[in-house]
């Protein structure tokens, strides 16, 4: 005789001789991180004329979308007579683009150009040394009480582009900046296995 499926008694959703505080399974074990628990932390390197704690409220504030957390391996084909098999190759990461509302209190605008501006320089034209650059990333995942279930850590982070949002009479909208970042080395954890350091 089959064995009953393992996931039976988690679709379970019988309500009879259960009581008054008593739900049924799928009603308990399905809840899930929501996609708008979460705050982001970029640790940037030291940029001159930047004050660092203002800078990097501005940014954890200001953050309200981060898209392209994620990469993928390249195949290496390998054909053999009459067989074709696979075989992982290189990684591909993804870019990620952080959305920044236009915050009053934070000059988030010029802090950012600021920040492009640090690895690429528009007005000498020159670039600054990788240490110079690269900071880290690190998205928080919550629960409804607020703790943190997962952190996303994104190693060897630094702006690639800047891009403001579009100028219009029409829309009852808060200005945006959108930035899109580039990574080196990926990590995500859960609360289970103990959360990253920010260091």
């Amino acid at each position: 005789m089959a064995e009953q499926p393992i996931y039976s008694e988690q679709i379970e959703r019988s309500l009879i001789n259960k009581g008054l505080n008593q739900l049924p399974t799928i009603s308990t074990d399905l809840d899930s991180v929501r996609s708008y628990q979460w705050e982001v932390q970029i640790f940037p390197p030291i940029i001159a004329g930047l004050p660092t704690a203002s800078f990097k409220e501005g940014f954890h504030l200001g953050a309200k979308q981060v898209q392209g957390l994620g990469y993928s391996l390249k195949d290496i084909e390998v054909h053999r007579v009459n067989d074709k098999v696979f075989y992982p190759g290189k990684v591909e990461q993804e870019e990620v683009t952080v959305t920044f509302d236009n915050l009053l209190k934070y000059p988030l605008t010029s802090d950012l150009f600021k920040y492009l501006n640090n690895a690429y320089n528009m007005q000498t034209g020159f670039y600054q040394d990788a240490d110079a650059i690269k900071g880290s990333m690190v998205i928080l995942e919550y629960d409804g009480a607020g703790t943190v279930k997962n952190q996303i850590e994104l190693k060897g982070v630094y702006p690639r582009s800047y891009m403001k949002a579009d100028k219009n009479y029409a829309q009852s909208e808060f200005d945006t900046i959108e930035v899109k970042f580039r990574y080196d080395f990926m990590n995500v954890v859960s609360a289970v296995e103990g959360l990253l350091g920010n260091d």
